[in-house]
């Protein structure tokens, strides 16, 4: 993720769940002060969590102006991430998860830059 500080306002966010049963990846998409650049953070929390994770190591991709950017559930702890074109800054093959206990969940995570399944026709 590009690191902005904001001295005024905040910027504007949208925030996509994607649900696999007790789990969920929540998509944050931020543009700071219209700059037409939208920077994007995926991680993966506990379905009833109610914010975006401030634990690190539920995240596991952050970049900026993804095209066509999908994610899915491809098993119970397997995440596939792709997208068409975008920069990714940072990203790790795994992430974890606490679901009520001292023994977390771990999720492997595919990346797919220009995979078949985000190209799609024009």
């Amino acid at each position: 993720m590009i690191a902005l500080s904001s001295c005024r306002g905040k910027p504007d966010e949208t925030i996509t769940e994607v649900k696999n049963g007790a789990f969920k990846v929540l998509i944050r998409s931020q543009e700071f002060h219209h700059s037409g650049s939208l920077n994007v953070d995926i991680c993966v929390a506990n379905t009833s969590s109610l914010g975006f994770p401030e634990n690190r190591i539920q995240c596991f991709l952050e970049g900026y102006d993804f095209d066509r950017l999908t994610v899915k559930w491809q098993g119970p702890q397997i995440i596939e991430v792709s997208f068409r074109t975008g920069r990714v800054t940072h990203f790790t093959n795994s992430a974890f998860a606490y679901p009520g206990g001292p023994v977390p969940t771990e999720f492997h995570i595919l990346l797919c830059d220009g995979c078949e399944a985000a190209m799609g026709p024009d």
